[in-house]
């Protein structure tokens, strides 16, 4: 009893935390959805689909500097109930697939063991996680080596339709989402991938971030202004992000 009042009280702090301090990165939301602000990244859990609406985060170049090793080491959200999954993804043929990579998490053992939180995870197709979106991931990386600081936000696109592994009700999503905003140069861009195999290279995945909002009704970066939507949510250029 003791430990669930105190999950309690952490959580209304949590969110009140997030009310006055909203961080850049944080997609507008709803009071009655479950945020949580991690050390190295936000999430709004989807207690329905067991899994995650989306992480946020800001990634900079300093933290791409390598302090601690990758540890596989899979484990339950301490903030949210009944996020150990291990069980629905035994013998279901699906990789437990992160959203903030761990490749972004080198800098803190923190930041490391975080990544690897079950609300941190989805079901993704093991051709599709080591392969495209590995490959945007390595990009995204790439972008932050170059351009020095980015604000991400990853998800999967969920709804009850979709087919579920394990006993628990862990939903498997048709497609992913990953949108990358440089304020410095004020541009953004998203990529909308479908959970699969496949050939074709990044380019043909990309739209504007304004036209990912439209498909999947999430308001990213509700704090821009009008003239920075039109520059970073309604527009986008693939070469320029190609460009130091």
């Amino acid at each position: 009893m003791l430990k669930k009042t105190l999950l309690f009280l952490f959580l209304l702090i949590n969110f009140i935390f997030l009310s006055q301090e909203l961080k850049f990165e944080i997609p507008f939301f709803q009071t009655e959805d479950t945020i949580i602000s991690h050390f190295a990244y936000s999430v709004s859990y989807n207690t329905k689909h067991r899994q995650a609406n989306w992480v946020a985060y800001q990634l900079t170049k300093s933290e791409l500097v390598k302090v601690v090793e990758r540890k596989d080491k899979f484990i339950a959200d301490p903030l949210i109930p009944n996020t150990d999954n291990e069980k629905d993804y035994k013998n279901s043929g699906f990789d437990r697939g992160h959203l903030a990579p761990a490749g972004d998490m080198l800098f803190s053992s923190i930041a490391m063991k975080e990544s690897f939180y079950f609300s941190n995870m989805s079901p993704q197709n093991p051709s599709f996680n080591r392969g495209i979106w590995k490959k945007l991931e390595e990009k995204v990386r790439t972008w932050a080596e170059n351009f020095d600081s980015l604000y991400i936000v990853t998800g999967p696109i969920l709804h009850d339709s979709l087919c579920e592994i394990g006993f628990n009700g862990l939903k498997v999503p048709h497609h992913y989402y990953k949108v990358i905003v440089d304020m410095k140069k004020k541009q953004g861009i998203a990529f909308l991938i479908p959970n699969e195999s496949t050939k074709l290279e990044l380019t043909n995945f990309i739209l504007s971030i304004f036209q990912l909002e439209q498909i999947i009704g999430i308001n990213f970066f509700p704090s821009l202004s009008s003239e920075e939507v039109e520059l970073v949510e309604k527009q986008y250029c693939f070469t320029c992000w190609e460009k130091k």
